[in-house]
């Protein structure tokens, strides 16, 4: 789950990033979005220990404006990405000298602002989970996400195929899908999850990984893997 606290004073911006940020809701992003309408309460948020993964915060507020909120928010968390919006560019240095992610003028472009917001959590997603971790009768397992080429599910037993080798465990792969979820791992077929770093070409049927294994790909998730794939190839670098 991402937490994305929204910060504006003016409730039609508010409500219309606010819908921005539910068409990822409908692209199976786990978020939730925090409203809030002054930076005051924001920054109160912060002091008191309330974290977020990204905040979305207008420049132009009363009492206080986003500069003083951002810098106030610096204080007790210096790594939060922070995405400013505002109507003018004349605060854009002020912007960048509290470690502004970007800065977005209003009206804020609905494609512009979704495709800042899909990057931001595709990389912090694949910060904070590096491993994959499993049990099987060796003991805990720790395989490096990066290191994963694909999965294949023969009934209960999930094979993991990986650089340093193969890997057997028992479980259900909608499991598997569902832990690897946003960060870079797809479903091809009922019976494979492949990692999108490794894809070296997608055909009709099939997808071709790094390490020239074939892999099936249904046709009713064709469509869906090519697009996570394109997504894949524009924020993962």
């Amino acid at each position: 789950m991402f937490y994305i606290a929204l910060c504006d004073d003016n409730s039609y911006d508010l409500e219309l990033t606010s819908e921005y940020i539910h068409e990822l809701k409908k692209e199976h992003w786990q978020i939730e979005d925090i409203y809030i309408n002054n930076g005051i309460e924001l920054a109160e948020m912060s002091k008191n220990g309330r974290r977020f993964d990204l905040i979305v915060l207008d420049m132009c507020m009363e009492p206080i404006d986003g500069i003083e909120t951002a810098r106030i928010i610096r204080q007790y968390d210096p790594e939060v990405p922070i995405i400013i919006l505002t109507s003018s560019v004349e605060y854009a240095i002020d912007g960048y000298k509290v470690n502004a992610l970007r800065y977005l003028i209003k009206p804020v472009n609905k494609e512009e602002f979704l495709n800042l917001i899909k990057e931001t959590l595709f990389k912090i997603s694949r910060h904070n989970k590096k491993y994959f971790i499993f049990t099987n009768e060796d003991g805990l397992n720790k395989i490096a996400l990066d290191n994963i080429y694909y999965f294949e599910s023969n009934i209960r037993t999930i094979y993991l195929i990986a650089k340093d080798g193969t890997f057997t465990f028992t479980g259900k792969i909608s499991e598997v899908e569902e832990q690897l979820k946003n960060v870079g791992f797809v479903r091809t077929h009922k019976s494979y999850i492949v990692n999108l770093k490794h894809v070296s070409n997608i055909f009709k049927e099939s997808i071709i990984l790094e390490n020239k294994k074939e892999i099936l790909l249904s046709k009713h998730k064709r469509k869906e893997v090519a697009k996570q794939l394109l997504e894949y190839m524009e924020y993962a670098l």
